[in-house]
């Protein structure tokens, strides 16, 4: 049996309750980390491949280091946008944990991270830290997959060649079906469609301006929550951490008393599976994130993108997903004008050479994969799963019964106890490692006054 690492905060058949999920953020802040993790997960493994998870914030010991070596025939590294500011401290730790290794290190599906007010310099800050962690890669396997042709043009200026060194592979999750697509199942959209929402925080107010203008036009609508400070509050009732956002926008739900969530139009996942069975029976989803959005097209059901900067930009236009740029909004605009424009024909233009491009990626890097596999065949990993009992979709606190409630205020004290003990640990080790730093200096000081003996 061989066996593959990937980099995920979990595992699907560990099958983690909304606790566990949300205490230990096993979804790494976003739940949408889960669709692509799990579309390569599917993909490679085959009937004797064995694959576990690790995870980059604390797993990169010398111990593991020698364990990998040992056990494990590969390392998969799905990254989205890694190629920002505030990652170019765990993308260095990777890098010379990555430089440890003998075993092949494969990178599917990374990506910048540039807004359209502030797009990517001819140098930026963390080119340096991107280049040694690519040509590390690059040592451990045939070429980088990229996420679409602002992150491969990236790679160019930093000098790297495209086709040789990177190339374009779009985002993983759209294989899910191998060359195939679901039908997407575009109804006449009105006031009384079901409809699932996408939104985020921190976005430009032209997005949050037409979220609320056109959410409110539906009678029959879900929101979806993402993030885990998010899907904590919609279950816990807890609020965000104290000055995390420093500014929410008008009618965002960023409390636990908003509508939403007291009438009961929120859902959150802790599993993919749970996640596009829910979309499934939707006619329609739209907002501004792209795994929610991509989600929705894997159960059949028309999505549409509103794209705020170049992280979501190249995927949509790359696997050509009905989507306008906030920028490019007229005050004519209406969710219902953008649904009727849009062509999900396109879906399927191009799609078999984009998966073709994909499988020659993985071949090239020496994966092998089940997209070979007959439409009657059952996979592994789909196999594995229907094992299990997934957790089902979360409801909001304020939407579910007394007893219920109970149970999760139960569940967020005794989190909080743990995280407190932990964070006075923490607290206890740093006064130690200040000690001991003065205690350092001290003896420093006197070595130089020729006092110490």
């Amino acid at each position: 049996m061989k066996k593959i690492l990937i980099r995920a905060h979990m595992s699907p058949f560990d099958n983690w309750d909304a606790q566990s999920v949300l205490r230990d953020d096993k979804i790494g802040t976003n739940a949408g980390n889960m669709i692509f993790i799990n579309s390569i997960m599917r993909a490679l493994m085959t009937e004797d491949v064995q694959i576990d998870v690790f995870n980059t914030r604390r797993d990169l010991t010398d111990e593991n280091v020698r364990r990998i070596n040992a056990e494990y025939s590969c390392v998969i590294f799905p990254f989205a946008n890694a190629f920002r500011p505030s990652f170019q401290w765990e993308l260095q730790t990777i890098t010379k944990f990555i430089k440890k290794l003998k075993v092949p290190c494969i990178v599917i599906g990374v990506g910048i991270s540039a807004t359209f007010a502030n797009p990517l310099k001819e140098k930026n800050s963390f080119d340096e830290t991107v280049k040694e962690f690519v040509k590390a890669i690059l040592d451990k396997s045939a070429v980088v997959g990229t996420r679409g042709e602002e992150t491969s043009a990236y790679l160019t200026r930093l000098g790297f060649r495209e086709g040789k060194h990177h190339r374009v592979i779009g985002c993983p999750s759209m294989f899910w079906n191998g060359d195939k697509l679901p039908e997407i199942r575009k109804k006449e959209l009105n006031g009384k469609s079901s409809v699932s929402v996408n939104w985020k925080i921190d976005l430009p107010e032209p997005i949050h301006a037409f979220m609320r203008s056109n959410v409110k036009q539906f009678e029959d609508f879900t929101y979806v929550p993402q993030i885990t400070d998010e899907i904590r509050l919609m279950y816990y009732g807890t609020p965000f951490p104290e000055g995390k956002y420093k500014k929410i926008t008008e009618g965002y739900p960023a409390q636990s008393c908003h509508p939403w969530y007291m009438q009961d139009k929120a859902r959150a996942f802790v599993n993919v599976q749970s996640w596009v069975g829910y979309l499934r029976e939707k006619d329609f989803s739209f907002g501004s994130r792209i795994h929610g959005n991509i989600a929705a097209l894997l159960a059949g059901t028309p999505a549409y993108v509103i794209v705020s900067d170049y992280r979501i930009s190249e995927l949509v236009r790359y696997h050509n997903i009905p989507h306008i740029n906030y920028q490019d909004l007229k005050e004519e605009d209406n969710i219902f004008t953008l649904y009727d424009k849009a062509d999900y024909t396109r879906l399927y233009d191009g799609h078999r050479e984009r998966f073709e491009n994909y499988r020659g990626f993985l071949e090239e890097n020496g994966l092998a994969h089940t997209f070979d596999m007959g439409a009657d065949e059952t996979r592994p990993y789909d196999r594995k799963l229907q094992e299990l009992s997934l957790q089902p979709a979360l409801q909001p606190f304020f939407s579910v019964p007394a007893q219920e409630q109970a149970r999760r205020l139960s569940e967020a004290w005794q989190d909080r106890e743990m995280l407190r003990k932990q964070y006075e640990e923490v607290k206890s080790l740093e006064m130690l490692l200040k000690l001991r730093r003065m205690d350092t200096y001290v003896k420093w000081i006197l070595k130089k006054l020729g006092r110490n003996k």
